[in-house]
C-alpha cells in the first residue's frame, strides 16, 4: 500500500492540468454576421445542455463555435455546433455521431443574447438533421457457435478456463503468504 501512495499523488498531479480546460469563448453566428463573448462569468454557465432524441425535422439555425482551452490560451481548440431555436436543440454534429442537447435555461438566455439582431440560416441548409448513419457499411456477418456440438470447438471446456483463474489467484496467494513471512501451507496467522 505504501508503495501505491506516490503513484496515486503522481497520476493526481498529471491529471490535474487536464481539468484546467474550460469554455474561453462563444460566438453565435447568422447569415449578416456574429456575436460572441468570452465573459468568464457568463460562460461558466453556458453551453450545458441535457442530451436529447433527434427530432423528426429540422429548423432556421445559428452556427456556434466554441473555444475550449485555458484561461488567456492564445489557440483554443473550436467546437461547432447548430443551435436550432425553432425546436430549443443545440446540435453537435463533429466526429461520427450526431447529438442533440436540450439548453438548460442560463444557456437558452446567453445564446438569445448572443443571437439578437442576427438573421439566422435557412432550414435547407442544415442538412439531415439525424446526421450521416447511412454511411456506416457492414463488412462481415460472424454467426455465433452452435450449441451442443461435439466436434466443434467451442474454446475448450468449463474447467480448462477456470484454470486460467485459479493458477494465477494461487501464484498470488503463494506470493502474499511468502510476503509476510508465513510458513508454506500455513493458513491463517
Amino acid at each position: 500500500m505504501k508503495r501505491l501512495l506516490p503513484a496515486l499523488a503522481l497520476a493526481a498531479v498529471l491529471a490535474a492540468p487536464a481539468s484546467a480546460k474550460e469554455l474561453v469563448s462563444l460566438s453565435v453566428c447568422g447569415t449578416n454576421g456574429c456575436h460572441g463573448t468570452r465573459d468568464r462569468s457568463e460562460l461558466r454557465t453556458a453551453m450545458q445542455v441535457q442530451p436529447q432524441a433527434a427530432p423528426d425535422h429540422g429548423g432556421a439555425y445559428y452556427r456556434l463555435r466554441s473555444g475550449i482551452g485555458e484561461p488567456g490560451m492564445h489557440d483554443p481548440f473550436v467546437q461547432r455546433s447548430q443551435w436550432i431555436p425553432s425546436l430549443h436543440l443545440i446540435r453537435n454534429d463533429e466526429g461520427p455521431l450526431v447529438e442533440f442537447g436540450l439548453p438548460h435555461p442560463q444557456t437558452q438566455r446567453v445564446l438569445e443574447r448572443l443571437s439578437a439582431g442576427l438573421k439566422p440560416f435557412p432550414a435547407a441548409k442544415l442538412g439531415p438533421i439525424g446526421g450521416t448513419s447511412q454511411t456506416a457499411r457492414v463488412d462481415e456477418v460472424v454467426a455465433p457457435p452452435s450449441a451442443g456440438s461435439d466436434d466443434d470447438d467451442g474454446g475448450g471446456t468449463g474447467w480448462a478456463w477456470s484454470l486460467l483463474v485459479i493458477a494465477p489467484a494461487g501464484l498470488a496467494f503463494w506470493l502474499l503468504r511468502r510476503r509476510r513471512g508465513a510458513a508454506p501451507g500455513v493458513i491463517g496467522t
